[in-house]
C-alpha cells in the first residue's frame, strides 16, 4: 500500500533565519522538538526517544537533501514506501516577515490523523521549548 502525502505548516514568532535553521537541521536543534536526543553520523541522522536509562525507540534516517537555510530532507531505514521521505523546511510570510515551518512527511491511510497529531504536538514543543 502506497502512503499518502501530509503537509502541516506552522507560523513562527521569529524573523531569524540563522536560528530557526538550527533548529531544523541540526543535532542539537532536532534534540529540542522531534526526540530527546538526535545524533549525526556522516549523513545519517540517530533520534532517540524516551528518558536517559528508559529508551523507548531509535530509529535512524538517512539525509537525502539539504538546501542551506530552505530545507532538510530525509529518509527513515526502516521506511519500506520507495517515495516517502520527511523533509522540514522554511518559508518566509509576506506580511509579516516571520517565518513558518512545513513538515512534508507521509502516511498510510489509517494513520494521517494520529501522523498530524504528532507533528503538531512537535510543533508545539518546539514553540514552548523555543519561544520561536
Amino acid at each position: 500500500m502506497r502512503k499518502k502525502k501530509i503537509t502541516i505548516e506552522r507560523a513562527l514568532r521569529s524573523r531569524t533565519e540563522s536560528i530557526i535553521w538550527k533548529l531544523i537541521s541540526t543535532p542539537a536543534g532536532l534534540s529540542r522538538w522531534i526526540a530527546e536526543e538526535v545524533e549525526q553520523d556522516g549523513d545519517t541522522l540517530i533520534f532517540t526517544w524516551g528518558k536517559p536509562g528508559q529508551v523507548y525507540e531509535t530509529r535512524k534516517a538517512d539525509i537525502l537533501e539539504v538546501v542551506r537555510n530552505l530545507s532538510i530532507r530525509f529518509k527513515w531505514e526502516d521506511e519500506e514506501d520507495p517515495d516517502a521521505y520527511t523533509e522540514l523546511s522554511l518559508t518566509r510570510l509576506g506580511i509579516t516577515d516571520d517565518f513558518a515551518i512545513s513538515i512534508t512527511d507521509f502516511s498510510d491511510p489509517d494513520d494521517i490523523q494520529d501522523m498530524t497529531y504528532m507533528w503538531n504536538h512537535d510543533l508545539d514543543r518546539l514553540q514552548y521549548k523555543t519561544g520561536v
